[in-house]
């Protein structure tokens, strides 16, 4: 890395970080799908779902080391604790988790038919119409009826839970995902973690080194930078702006990737800052200094967010001493 350059994979297993930045080329660029396990590719998530997305991209940044427990799990057994919890707390975790997985690997949350393969989704008609046949004969005190696949000239009653938690086969203490049929164990976990953040977020920067104190005095500084300077615009503003700034009909933003979307705003936004610069400078108004030039729209370098403040607990310790 040369000097002074910002290594955007700081806290990145650098195995991971070598492999994304494999994928930034061959995948990225292009938006297509990454190969991951067995059957199962990462498809970058679009506009269309970028609320849903962000908000179920929780389960992918959660720091399990800001608790005492979670330092001593994987990223993948913490999120299983998190779905454990009692009442709508552990439910909503479920929820985001299963949604998640439902974008990226384009698959739907049910059960599959080991015959056909016909996925019956656990909010289907056909789905209700089996536990309502389920609940009448226990109340009824009956033999609990088999489902059976609905798809014509099937009549299976053979199926597999497209996503669900089991048991470790080399840990039983432990717990890894099955994802339509595919195992998912904690290192695989560790890569989709990063490999679905770096997809669909270009600034993504993974912050769960930073000193915990640090990280939270950072954050409240932001929070009222924006409250004071008024500075926040809804999802539909954003990409009327987009369409109005660049021409981008409406219905073609909604189908991008949330990565482009995003670095078609920001693109945009240094553009604009450029022109406006660029046009003070040469009109003699505003004179920049030699070392700090205009920053060019295009070759603008990559940032630390948290600027030298973003420092490990190790190092403030140290500093301190």
């Amino acid at each position: 890395m040369a000097e002074g350059q910002i290594n955007r994979f700081k806290g990145v297993p650098d195995k991971i970080a070598a492999e994304i930045e494999v994928y930034e080329n061959e995948y990225f660029k292009e938006d297509k799908p990454i190969p991951f396990i067995g059957t199962l590719s990462l498809y970058p998530a679009t506009v269309h779902d970028y609320e849903i997305f962000s908000n179920c991209s929780t389960c992918l940044t959660l720091n399990k080391n800001e608790t005492v427990e979670g330092l001593r799990m994987s990223h993948l057994e913490y999120l299983y604790t998190k779905t454990l919890q009692p009442g709508q707390e552990g439910a909503a975790w479920s929820f985001r988790l299963q949604k998640l997985f439902e974008l990226i690997f384009h698959i739907k949350n049910g059960i599959k038919c080991k015959k056909c393969g016909r996925v019956i989704e656990y909010t289907s008609p056909e789905f209700a119409e089996y536990i309502s046949k389920v609940q009448e004969a226990q109340q009824n005190k009956q033999e609990i009826p088999p489902l059976v696949c609905p798809e014509e000239g099937c009549a299976s009653t053979g199926f597999i839970e497209m996503m669900k938690f089991i048991e470790d086969p080399n840990n039983p203490k432990k717990h890894v995902l099955c994802v339509n049929g595919q195992i998912i164990d904690k290192d695989a976990y560790d890569r989709l973690r990063y490999i679905v953040l770096f997809q669909n977020f270009p600034d993504y920067r993974d912050d769960s080194w930073v000193d915990p104190e640090i990280k939270k005095d950072h954050d409240e500084k932001m929070r009222l930078e924006r409250q004071n300077n008024d500075v926040h615009a809804t999802l539909e503003k954003k990409i009327v702006c987009l369409s109005v700034a660049t021409g981008l009909e409406l219905e073609y933003i909604y189908g991008m990737t949330i990565r482009k979307f995003t670095m078609s705003l920001m693109t945009v936004d240094d553009l604009i800052n450029y022109k406006i610069n660029r046009t003070a400078s040469l009109s003699g108004f505003i004179q920049w200094p030699k070392d700090h030039p205009i920053e060019h729209w295009i070759y603008k370098p990559d940032k630390d967010m948290y600027g030298e403040s973003y420092k490990s607990l190790s190092q403030a310790t140290k500093e301190a001493s």
